[in-house]
């Protein structure tokens, strides 16, 4: 038996609690982002419930991601927290997972919200200046950009006379 799989028999009596780490390779989670990796595993304390036709999934979930910085290219750590998790899995009907004997697998519902809590562009803190500020030999902006920016295609709408 998998890590994130829960046995229907065990559900009718009780609530079944599930708690450990699952390592990210069992997550089969593919970044394609050159920015983002899995960091280690992911922590998981949940509590499955049956209610009528669907599981009822309520818990907590924690992932560490190793970043870079999207301004600065710095490493940062990033932690997936979905503290009050909750997930509906429907039994039966058009969307019903399809159970492997009496074991229902967790993980792609896992997956799923764990991708969406994913930083989008990673940043160190919030307000990284990028690399204007870096270290010494690399490029830098010059201090002022006035008189260097071509104008704006938009200023010939301010000579437009209308009578």
């Amino acid at each position: 038996m998998k890590a994130l799989q829960v046995n229907l028999e065990h559900l009718v009596r009780r609530e079944v609690r599930l708690e450990g780490q699952l390592a990210v390779e069992a997550l089969d989670i593919d970044t394609r982002d050159e920015m983002i990796r899995l960091g280690g595993p992911l922590l998981y304390e949940l509590e499955v419930s049956r209610v009528s036709d669907e599981l009822v999934v309520r818990g907590s979930l924690e992932l560490e991601l190793h970043c870079t910085c999207v301004r600065c290219l710095r490493p940062v750590v990033h932690w997936v927290r979905l503290k009050d998790w909750q997930c509906v899995i429907p039994l039966t009907g058009p969307e019903r997972v399809m159970p492997e004997g009496d074991l229902v697998d967790l993980t792609p519902f896992v997956r799923e919200d764990i991708l969406l809590a994913f930083p989008l562009h990673p940043l160190c803190e919030p307000g990284c200046p990028g690399l204007l500020h870096s270290e010494p030999g690399r490029a830098r902006f010059p201090q002022s950009l006035d008189g260097l920016a071509s104008p704006s295609v938009w200023s010939k709408l301010d000579e437009l006379k209308f009578e």
